[in-house]
């Protein structure tokens, strides 16, 4: 990440946190409500009772204390910006228009503008501001390109900013005290994004965001009148103040046809009617009297031509568009066979129709036109098409004028998610962006682009939770009290908090059935087309059992050299060639200087010649030191084989011929880096020196099993990893149930898990990412299993078996790869905060010793608490230490490096070395990724590659389910808000298990792929399946789409199968269906196996 994003992130993220830091102290100054004698609780009745509530008033002194604080807050943000329009001159193309245009309108007359030779795109009503500063600086004879003639462009943003945060003050005003207000307008004010766009972009956005604020103030306020000219003058300004004419509807049909013709006499309603009608088209025609003297033909094209211009997904507005990559895309590319343009439009209709639903379902009259203003541009700017990234900049101030209303946290948060997230995007923009070395898959964006589809999803979510539905003041302000009552350093001190141990979860038979048959499902996938029984077996040294010289009995073409190598991979030979086979009469082929690779080992590889002889002669290279070759093999140009006539003189060469195919696939040899641990098996199994040392040993013992049992073959190799893939879904299943406690859930979450790309093609590979995986999750459950006991009220032994297990589970995960020391930080937190609840406990049981909770004497606790928790301790000790160290040096066993050295000395050696290798490793590839970039999966790490024709072709690519991976992006963000802001225990486990496996990538500096990340997956399953359930806890009707989410997850495991397995398929059906990026390469010839 380049310096300048360091800094845009630094930036956005203090702003939030001193933002988030500011909301309880805002929130001291919301006016008390006292409800009317009878009110009780805010019922409905007062409305009909006419009983009014009296809200709190301000004093003189806090009027006065209020406004200064406004003033100094003004004042500040007005030096801010001045000190910002100077120090930065603005975005090069904006800032060189307005200078130019505002001396080109005084010079050649409004009339002339728009038909001069130049560019121009925008309407009448900024041109007008810019004729007044043209007239300053030709009266003022102020140089055009000069400081203060970029100040005086920049000031009507400036001072539209310090417009904007009085009426902010003013609204506030209604439910805050003036102080409490004040601090509101200050946070707008000082807003990083406010202040870029004016101060440094030197943009004009918040010059037309003033004309929409306040038509949504005056329809608040049910000023229609006012309302239509200031909207019209918005327009004037610029088109885009078109998003929110449904706004302006909404109000003429509320205020007019529904109370007006509900609540007036029919002669007051017309004359209303009426009177709104002709001031509507007085509004309009104040926007053509306005653009006469521009030439209304000239200015009208200003508006059709901008509605045509930019014809992309996206122009760098870092919404879903560039979520997936297509930022700057035409809009006539298709997705699911429909253009983008199509998708724009229809995401625009469902706008208005929800955002209308919402509004006439929502009675809170007071925030309501701000916050379906903020929902409308939010939609548009996320979801359309030909969106620039300045679009979302009104949802800013309207998402705060929300909460200065209605003063509610989720509203709060809710602004400053999309403050955080429209600086980033128009800082990256502005700063970073680089049209000259443009990719439409670069990380930051994207990950830009997650964060604002996020805060859609947060909006909605707002829109059906908050506002489609009726609530009193009174029970606003009760709500508003317990949210204050939830924030940690404001709860009450004393709460009783002592939890009791969980019940134990009842495993249903519908769960052994249900969880029986999605593991039967998944292994009939998973060992399905997993790889040949049969592999050579009978090998020869060339090196150590002589030279070959083959004998063809005639005079061959000789197309292709193939061999299937032992267990030394990549050994040397020189090859000649002679139709005579004396002594004399021999020809190089491969010489010392270019001598014959023979390529990977437990592999079919094939070297290209092109020569006519009757004999070969090999012989080692003097670079090879150790050779094994399993069988040889040699085709002519039709692809035939050649068997040498003398074929019997090397039997082991020549023995296996009926297992060479022709070509070779993952199915008869080994693919990326099962040629290092298969290899490492292979070598353990026979005591020779092992290859492989950059990881424990342990993962490669498993996969030595697997060949002890079914043979050095493919499949064989292979089926431990699949076995440990196919074992994680019980295992999974019983950690969801034991999490959720609900079947539905628990079945859905493991389907999801099961038919994940990565876990399958992960797992089918023989690599040992799937075994240190599979004890990562045991470890975790049986930790989860022990958070939720407490030994108050469980005996000390209980305890001691889940933490002992969980103890065990983690050693293994060490010995299998170092990815599992990272996982261990996490269950030390997890643990240690355990412990540190359970203090707590014991400090409540000391203040109350006489009483009970839950069951438990809290006399009890107060004598238990220290035995209980230094025998813990000393458990650890055991089984945190001793037991996984000793488990980690009893992997050496099978592992030989050569010497003749103790283990604990081989242990010792082979940590250095690891060390060693990881922390100095500088290599590159062409299929590694960025931590950051996981999620999204840029980069899906490509192993095999193969091709049967030119229009056939097969792959094997590693990378996660679309419907799983992506969901697990807000999906972290609403586990993080519940785990930490609404203190819920299993949000909080399930955030720490996750970064404890992810963030530990941030600060490796080696060379990293996205597989890395396979150890995260299980608990972004889990983190979606959380927010399912908070979802269908909601809305219960909703829980038939959780099934058709996990259905829909199933066929696209489905459709992506082949180049998950490296079955053929037709290239295509992989152009067409599956290759969403230009990233995803999943087919081809492209990259070399090893």
């Amino acid at each position: 990440m380049e310096d300048e994003m360091k800094i845009i992130l630094l930036i956005a993220l203090v702003s939030l946190l001193a933002m988030y830091l500011c909301y309880p102290k805002v929130c001291s100054f919301v006016r008390v409500f006292n409800a009317a004698p009878g009110e009780e609780g805010g019922k409905r009745r007062r409305r009909k009772s006419g009983g009014m509530g009296k809200m709190e008033m301000s004093s003189e002194q806090e009027k006065k204390i209020g406004f200064s604080i406004l003033i100094v807050f003004m004042a500040a943000a007005f030096i801010a910006r001045l000190i910002g329009a100077v120090v930065y001159r603005g975005y090069e193309v904006d800032i060189n228009c307005f200078l130019a245009w505002a001396n080109m309108i005084f010079e050649n007359g409004i009339g002339n503008f728009y038909s001069l030779d130049a560019f121009t795109d925008y309407p009448p009503g900024y041109m007008y501001i810019l004729y007044a500063i043209g007239a300053l600086r030709a009266v003022f004879h102020i140089a055009q390109t000069s400081t203060l003639s970029i100040i005086l462009t920049k000031m009507p943003a400036i001072l539209a900013d310090l417009a904007i945060g009085w009426l902010v003050y003013k609204i506030a005003c209604k439910k805050f005290k003036e102080t409490g207000a004040a601090c509101i307008a200050g946070m707008f004010l000082l807003t990083p994004a406010v202040i870029l766009d004016s101060a440094v972009w030197a943009q004009v956005d918040s010059v037309f965001t003033l004309c929409i604020v306040l038509m949504c103030y005056f329809l608040t306020e049910k000023k229609l009148i006012p309302a239509y000219f200031i909207f019209a003058l918005g327009i004037l300004i610029k088109p885009q103040s078109l998003i929110f004419t449904p706004v302006l509807i909404y109000g003429i049909v509320e205020q007019v046809f529904i109370e007006s013709f509900r609540q007036d006499p029919r002669e007051v309603f017309w004359k209303k009617f009426w009177l709104n009608l002709g001031c509507g088209i007085a509004a309009i025609l104040c926007i053509g009297l306005l653009m006469l003297p521009f030439g209304f033909h000239d200015a009208l094209s200003q508006y059709t031509e901008t509605l045509g211009s930019y014809p992309y997904a996206s122009v760098n507005a870092y919404n879903f568009w560039t979520m997936i990559g297509r930022n700057w895309a035409p809009q006539e590319e298709t997705l699911l066979g429909i253009a983008y343009q199509t998708w724009g439009m229809i995401s625009i209709f469902a706008t208005v129709i929800f955002s209308g639903v919402i509004f006439f379902k929502s009675k809170d009259s007071r925030s309501k036109y701000y916050f379906t203003a903020a929902l409308i541009v939010t939609c548009v700017f996320t979801l359309s098409v030909r969106m620039h990234e300045r679009y979302i900049y009104p949802a800013v101030i309207l998402l705060l004028l929300c909460f200065a209303a209605r003063p509610r946290k989720k509203l709060f948060n809710a602004f400053i998610f999309m403050a955080f997230g429209t600086f980033l995007n128009m800082a990256h923009s502005m700063f970073y962006f680089d049209p000259n070395n443009f990719d439409n898959m670069a990380s930051i964006p994207i990950f830009i682009g997650c964060i604002m589809v996020a805060v859609l999803i947060y909006v909605i979510y707002l829109a059906v939770a908050c506002y489609a539905g009726y609530a009193s003041e009174s029970v606003e302000h009760e709500a508003m009290n317990r949210e204050l009552q939830h924030i940690p350093w404001k709860q009450e001190k004393d709460r009783n908090i002592i939890q009791a141990s969980d019940k134990p979860v009842k495993f249903a038979g519908i769960d052994f059935i249900l969880m029986a048959a999605i593991t039967l499902i998944y292994a009939v996938v998973a060992f399905s087309n997993l790889g040949d029984r049969k592999a050579p077996e009978t090998e020869y040294s060339v090196l150590g059992d002589g030279d070959l010289v083959l004998d063809f009995g005639k005079e061959v073409q000789i197309s292709k050299i193939w061999n299937f190598l032992g267990y030394a991979n990549n050994p040397k030979y020189l090859v000649y060639y002679s139709n005579t086979g004396g002594d004399e009469d021999w020809t190089d082929c491969f010489t010392e200087e270019s001598p014959l690779d023979a390529g990977s080992v437990f592999h079919w590889n094939d070297t290209s010649v092109d020569l006519s002889a009757r004999y070969l002669w090999i012989t080692p290279s003097e670079q090879t030191y150790e050779d094994s070759i399993m069988e040889m093999a040699f085709t002519d140009p039709d692809g035939n084989v050649l068997l040498p006539a003398n074929a019997s003189v090397y039997p082991a060469l020549f023995d296996e011929q009926d297992l060479f195919t022709g070509r070779a696939t993952y199915k008869n040899g080994t693919y990326f880096d099962e040629i290092y641990h298969a290899r490492t098996a292979y070598e353990m199994i026979n005591h020779m020196y092992c290859y492989e040392n950059t990881h424990p040993p342990l993962g490669k013992a498993f996969i030595a099993l697997g060949v002890l049992m079914f043979g050095m073959n493919p499949f064989g190799w292979r089926f431990m990893g699949t076995l440990f893939g196919v074992l994680m879904l019980p295992i999974f299943y019983v950690f969801s149930k034991k999490f959720f406690k609900e079947s539905w859930l628990s079945t859905v979450t493991t389907v999801l898990f099961a038919f994940d790309f990565m876990h399958y093609a992960q797992t089918r590979i023989a690599t040992i990412d799937v075994f240190v995986t599979l004890f990562i999750i045991l470890a975790y459950y049986f930790m989860y299993c022990y958070t939720r006991k407490s030994f108050y009220d469980s005996s000390l032994l209980s305890t001691f078996i889940p933490l002992g297990l969980c103890g065990i589970a983690m050693g293994f995960s060490w010995a299998c790869k170092w990815t599992g020391i990272y996982a261990s930080a996490g269950l030390c937190v997890i643990f240690f905060l355990t412990m540190i609840q359970r203090f707590r406990e014991y400090i409540y049981a000391s203040k109350h010793p006489n009483v009970s909770t839950h069951g438990i004497h809290h006399q009890q606790i107060l004598q238990s608490f220290y035995p209980k928790f230094f025998k813990t301790i000393g458990f650890c000790c055991i089984f945190f230490v001793l037991i996984p160290a000793l488990i980690y040096i009893l992997s050496y066993i099978p592992m030989s490096d050569g010497t003749d050295n103790g283990l604990i000395q081989r242990v010792v050696d082979n940590q250095k070395s690891m060390f060693s290798y990881h922390s100095e490793l500088e290599a590159t590839h062409s299929f590694s990724s960025n931590w950051y970039e996981w999620p999204m999966m840029k980069r899906p790490i490509w192993f095999y590659s193969g091709e049967v024709s030119e229009t056939v072709k097969e792959g094997i690519s590693s990378f996660g389910n679309p419907l799983v991976w992506w969901a697990g992006i807000p999906a972290f963000i609403m586990v993080l808000y519940f785990g930490f802001l609404e203190r819920d225990r299993r949000g909080r486990f399930l955030t720490l298990s996750y970064l404890s496996q992810y963030l530990p990538w941030v600060f490796i500096g080696r060379v990293v792929f996205i597989y890395h990340y396979f150890p995260s997956v299980p608990f972004v399953v889990l983190m979606v399946g959380y927010c399912m359930k908070k979802i269908v806890d909601w809305r219960p009707k909703l829980k038939p789409a959780m099934f058709v989410y996990a259905g829909l997850a199933v066929v696209l495991f489905a459709m992506f199968y082949p180049v998950l397995t490296g079955i053929p398929v037709e290239v295509e059906y992989v152009k067409t269906y599956l290759k969403w990026f230009k990233s995803w390469v999943l087919i081809g010839n492209l990259f070399p196996i090893m």
